[in-house]
């Protein structure tokens, strides 16, 4: 790989949305997501933090969250499971614009009510449902700045109690990592592939903080960085 190929973020399309993409790789391709977002993704220790920490502290209230860009729904489902322990009150709307991913988590989330899935373009602040929370990874990255900077001022201008938007850190160093780590275990996918395209498309720190300053946020927001390659930017209007 070539360090100059990752200076500035790029306009490439990742194979899963193409409209003409096989099925069967677009499915095995979220299969393998549910495995590499439990692994790297680092989703459960943020919600951990900050969901279910606010869930515990009045579980009989009903609680609402929006998964914007939900794919295959793998941590919308093991959210509802760690809210059912804590005998919490709480719902999801998953957001998806893809018929075909729709189709993958409608099946997979057989037996999880508490899940409603929704097409609709992430835009669609009706679509949410007034939510608690907002979560949204690996979503950033698939829109321009310009786009990147109106979806997180929806966000604060949102009554939330808490948004969180997990995305990738661009570096060659990134896509190293994640190709040598990745390529020995997930085949027959688009995962590699399209893992390594969607660094590309990422961020650095500075370029996250610009966006923010850009979006003109009301309420304080932070980001920080996350270990492996990752960054999380986290905020609300309300407190938790």
């Amino acid at each position: 790989m070539n360090p100059a190929d990752f200076a500035r973020r790029v306009d490439l399309a990742e194979e899963m949305d193409r409209a003409d993409s096989p099925e069967d790789r677009l499915f095995r391709t979220l299969d393998q997501f549910e495995t590499l977002n439990r692994l790297i993704s680092r989703s459960r220790g943020i919600l951990t933090r900050t969901v279910l920490t606010d869930l515990k502290k009045d579980p009989g209230q009903p609680r609402h969250l929006a998964d914007l860009g939900a794919g295959g729904c793998d941590i919308s489902r093991w959210l509802v499971r760690r809210a059912r322990r804590l005998g919490a009150t709480f719902r999801i709307t998953a957001i998806e614009r893809d018929e075909r991913i729709i189709r993958y988590a409608a099946a997979a989330n057989a037996g999880y009510p508490e899940i409603r899935i929704v097409h609709a373009d992430l835009f669609d602040q009706e679509a949410w449902g007034n939510p608690d929370y907002v979560f949204a990874n690996h979503v950033l990255h698939h829109f321009p700045d310009p786009k990147c900077v109106d979806l997180l001022r929806l966000l604060d201008r949102s009554d939330l109690r808490r948004y969180l938007v997990s995305d990738l850190t661009r570096s060659v160093w990134s896509a190293r990592a994640f190709r040598m780590g990745c390529s020995p275990f997930f085949h027959g996918s688009f995962l590699i592939q399209d893992g390594v395209t969607s660094i590309r498309r990422g961020f650095t720190i500075p370029e996250v903080r610009e966006l923010l300053h850009r979006a003109a946020l009301l309420h304080p927001a932070t980001v920080r960085r996350v270990f492996p390659g990752r960054f999380i930017i986290e905020g609300g209007s309300a407190k938790t």
